[in-house]
Order: structure tokens, then C-alpha cells, then sequence
């Protein structure tokens, strides 16, 4: 833990990287009630799909349910924090070669091509955002479950349906979305944002991680007490119409989930964490700037 610590703050004293100069532009914000509070978003473009999951199943090729890809190009079964690094990026902010994936969305079973997923990076629940810090090289975590199901949902306040970009929604897909480019049909899947401090992993892929604010309460739990980034994944899909076909590779609507690995340049990362959520700074990005694959 002393050792994460002193290597973060050699990472910050580091010369400065203007937020706005790595993608994106920064502008001052305030939180609800007052408060400072800082976000960072990143734009990524579909990737590649496969029925990899480097996660759940490391170097088994294929034996998992069918996943869309965002952002690191190179994502397959056996990709490493190693092989992850500096690799080629659909997202807008250059420095995130991160692997984001989540199960492929079906309409009457032909898949639906996701039109971009936006990650914001948070400082949601944590009182003291200059306690915040970067995501450590190679973390894994996985939001969500594949087997919630319409008896046994999950929480909305970790996935849910809506079309448009709003942080509300509902845990049962919406009938149709609008035909209109501001209200896509969108999958948001919000990730825990308090780390043990010791493992990068764990055998379920959860519980290393835990959520700011359980019970009302400000900040981490003593059980994890480094407060990272919040991370929240939206899922853009470009249907429209009646939506009574449309379901997971996973399985159904309710089985909502995303991974996340983290293979960032640090550097870049550290410097955005610091300049936007430590500093309570909106750090915004958009599609144009996400190279194409």
C-alpha cells in the first residue's frame, strides 16, 4: 500500500499535462449541493467482437457468450496488462488504451452493431475528492451480473436500460426508442469505485471492489479504502422501433454486465485524475476525436 502511494505521487509531481490538451476539453463544475465534484469522459467506438473474455476466461479462445470490444484494438483471450500496453485505441483521449467489453446486444438474433459506448470517470460518493486516485496498472473488475434475470433483478443503480444518455433508467429494456440520434437505445453499467489496495484481482472479479456510499454513507469502506475513479459505462445502440426482440448474448435484458482491464497509460491517467477529479473539473471529449479501427 506505501508502495502504491509513493509511486503515485512521483506520477503526479510529474510536469503537467493540460487535461484539455490529452483529448477533450476542462471547464470548472459543481456538485449537487455546493459541492466540487470532477468527471472525466472518454468516447470509444466498437472495437471488434469475439466470444473472448480475457477476464472470466484467460487464454481460452472462444468459451465465453459473444462480447462487443471499446477501445484496445488487440483485446482477445489472452491478452496481459503487457500485451495491452501502447497498443491502438478507439477512444478519443489517446492515452486510454484500456479494454472495455460487454455482452453483444441481439435483435431476433442478428447482432446489433453498437454505435459508441462513453466512460465517464467519476468522483461520485467520495466527500474528499483529492483522496481519489488513479485505477493501478493492470486492475480487472467486472459491473453487473450475467445471471440476473426478471425474478432476480439487479440494482438499477448498477445497470439499466434507457434511450438517450441520462443516468436513470430501468432494470426491463424500454418497448422503442425514438428514431432519433439523441435517444439511442442505451445499456449503463456503473462500476465500483473503492479498491482493497492489495489485489489486482479476485476469484469472483468483484470483491477486491467495493461501492462508495452503501447505506447512505460517504466515502469507502474500511474493507477498501482507496478511493478510484467511478466508472460508468454507456452503451450506445443505433435501434429504433419496437424492442420486444432484442436481448443479451448473456441472456436476457437483466443480465446487464461490463469489464473493464485496465491497461491506461498511467501516466496520462494519473495526470487526468489529478487535473479533473481532484481539482473538481469537467473534463468532457466527444466521437470526433475517437480514431476509427
Amino acid at each position: 500500500m506505501k508502495k502504491y502511494v509513493a509511486a503515485l505521487a512521483a506520477v503526479v509531481a510529474a510536469p503537467t499535462i493540460t487535461a484539455g490538451l490529452v483529448g477533450g476539453t476542462t471547464q470548472p463544475a459543481v456538485g449537487a449541493g455546493g459541492g466540487n465534484f470532477g468527471s472525466i469522459q472518454v468516447v470509444c467506438r466498437s472495437s471488434h467482437t469475439n466470444s473472448d473474455d480475457p477476464i472470466v476466461f484467460p487464454r481460452q479462445p472462444g468459451a465465453a457468450h459473444q462480447h462487443d470490444f471499446f477501445g484496445n484494438t488487440s483485446t482477445n483471450a489472452f491478452s496481459t496488462v503487457a500485451s495491452l500496453t501502447g497498443k491502438p485505441t478507439t477512444c478519443s483521449r489517446p492515452g486510454d488504451t484500456a479494454a472495455y467489453w460487454a455482452p453483444t446486444l441481439l435483435n431476433n438474433g442478428r447482432r446489433v452493431v453498437p454505435d459508441r459506448v462513453i466512460a465517464y470517470y467519476r468522483t461520485s460518493r467520495i466527500r474528499d475528492i483529492a483522496s481519489i486516485r488513479p485505477f493501478p496498472r493492470g486492475l480487472k473488475m467486472i459491473a453487473g451480473s450475467s445471471t440476473a434475470t426478471a425474478s432476480n433483478p439487479q440494482p438499477t443503480r448498477i445497470t439499466n436500460w434507457n434511450c438517450g444518455d441520462g443516468v436513470d433508467g430501468t432494470a426491463k429494456i424500454p418497448s422503442s426508442c425514438p428514431n432519433t440520434p439523441e435517444d439511442p437505445l442505451r445499456l449503463r453499467i456503473e462500476f465500483p469505485n473503492c479498491w482493497n489496495g492489495r489485489t489486482l484481482d479476485s476469484p469472483d472479479h468483484k470483491s477486491h471492489m467495493a461501492y462508495a456510499g452503501v447505506g447512505g454513507a460517504s466515502g469507502c469502506p474500511k474493507s477498501h479504502p482507496v478511493a478510484v475513479p467511478a466508472l460508468s459505462l454507456n452503451f450506445r445502440y443505433k435501434i429504433s422501433g419496437p424492442l420486444s426482440g432484442v436481448r443479451l448474448s448473456s441472456g436476457g435484458v437483466y443480465s446487464g454486465h461490463a469489464d473493464f482491464f485496465n491497461s491506461w497509460n498511467q501516466r496520462v491517467l494519473a495526470r487526468l485524475v489529478h487535473d479533473c477529479l481532484n481539482a473538481g473539473q469537467v473534463c468532457v471529449s466527444k466521437i470526433g476525436d475517437a480514431p476509427k479501427p
